[in-house]
């Protein structure tokens, strides 16, 4: 064997080749995920979260229905209580099916730990110009929207995200709103008319909530008194009591929309943040909407109804000359801080539609999507966009089984729409996998 070294051949000694013919496949295969090339990421990552039982589900002996097996792994096991095997004399022998998933996070596992583990890998790629979609998937009462929002003072996915962006970008904000996001990936510039009257929209928008605030807490105020006359009165019947407890139960697992919306806070007391390598000159300019999908119709959650009028606009979902999907004169609002970002988000949910159905007081109707668009702007001379990016954060409403919900009239129209759309989904993710593997 002979080498080169500096334009000089030099014969070496023998080498020895008895290896050569290893199957070097099988060695980087068997790496753990960390140790494995970047090329082998998975663009689709599905996580699991397991929720702790209720009083209820431990009652009845399913404990052991899901158990996890190392940081991918659950293991799911029918309960000995099923119908299945009360149709039969002997008890079956119970089959165990396993599902591997990206990360698994187990009942004891708290909302930061969730957050770190999925979301805020993806939270950093948007910040460095890629584009990502989250989503909460799952039965009607499985805990996406405790996932997806938590209450006020342990905040969920879309809070924590919130919170990082802006902490990432501090000192780098373009405060003015002169550059628009439009479309899909496009922007316009705002004339000085109308960069006026984007200024008075969102002045008059987030008044709306301070509108609302007191007029939530007058109701709080009329309902306590109400039930302070009421609990004197029926303070001899335990079975009232009984009831008034159990439903203190039930809520204490509920998000924000049970409690106050008079703080801004969105209760996150964890200072995380990335240090991004941009230019001295880059600001970042971010921009959210809020929308949902309800019996097949887009609305905007951030359009101002009228009083007297419970009808919102529907929405048209269209294509721009790339073929890239938007919904046509969808609302977009600029933000400065997290703190305006979530006020403009719990305007959003008060105009959601929840319900209340035999398993979930607060059940929501329809999809939520909620976009933050990040524009890169080079902020010398004519301000210019560099770059747009956007992380969209989806709540999916939870499918549901008749038979369970004991649903009817509006609330069984719902639920067809739900599950269709949730099965049109579940096709989508199967294509997307089959071509992942390919």
């Amino acid at each position: 064997m002979e080498s080169c070294v500096s334009g000089q051949w030099d014969r070496v000694g023998p080498v020895e080749v008895d290896d050569i013919r290893r199957d070097l496949l099988r060695d980087f295969t068997d790496l753990p995920p960390q140790e494995r090339s970047e090329s082998q990421v998975e663009n689709l990552q599905v996580y699991l979260r397991v929720r702790p039982l209720t009083a209820a589900e431990s009652s009845a002996h399913t404990q052991d229905c899901v158990t996890l097996e190392g940081p991918d792994t659950a293991v799911l096991k029918a309960p000995r209580i099923s119908q299945s095997n009360k149709q039969n004399d002997k008890p079956l022998p119970q089959t165990a099916q396993r599902f591997t998933f990206t990360q698994v996070f187990g009942p004891d596992s708290g909302q930061k730990t969730v957050f770190d583990g999925s979301v805020r890998s993806s939270v950093r790629d948007v910040l460095d110009g890629g584009n990502c979609l989250v989503f909460t998937y799952g039965v009607t009462n499985a805990g996406k929207t405790f996932t997806f929002l938590g209450p006020e003072h342990d905040s969920g996915l879309l809070p924590r995200s919130l919170a990082v962006i802006f902490n990432s970008i501090e000192g780098r904000l373009y405060g003015r709103c002169d550059l628009k996001p439009q479309r899909c990936r496009d922007f316009s510039r705002l004339t000085p008319d109308q960069l006026a009257a984007e200024t008075s929209s969102k002045k008059n928008l987030l008044r709306l909530l301070k509108e609302s605030d007191r007029s939530d807490r007058s109701d709080r105020s009329d309902r306590s008194d109400r039930s302070d006359r009421s609990d004197r009165s029926d303070r001899s019947d335990r079975s009232d009591r009984s009831d008034r407890s159990d439903r203190s139960a039930t809520f204490s697992r509920s998000t924000f929309l049970d409690g106050s919306l008079g703080s801004d806070s969105s209760g996150v007391s964890e200072v995380d943040s990335f240090c991004l390598d941009v230019e001295s000159n880059v600001r970042f300019s971010v921009w959210v909407s809020f929308c949902e999908i309800y019996n097949d119709n887009i609305h905007d959650l951030l359009e101002q109804v009228p009083s007297g009028h419970h009808k919102r606009t529907v929405l048209r979902l269209s294509q721009d000359v790339k073929g890239n999907s938007f919904i046509k004169d969808l609302r977009w609002v600029q933000v400065n801080s997290s703190e305006e970002a979530y006020r403009v988000m719990k305007i959003g949910k008060k105009n959601q539609s929840f319900s209340s159905t035999r398993l979930n007081h607060l059940s929501s109707r329809s999809h939520s999507i909620f976009s933050i668009r990040i524009l890169r702007v080079d902020d010398v001379g004519v301000p210019r966009v560099l770059g747009i990016s956007e992380l969209v954060l989806c709540d999916l409403a939870g499918s549901e089984r008749c038979s369970r919900t004991q649903n009817t009239g509006e609330r069984l129209k719902e639920a067809g729409n739900i599950n269709n759309s949730l099965l049109t989904l579940g096709k989508c993710l199967h294509a997307m996998r089959q071509n992942q593997n390919a």
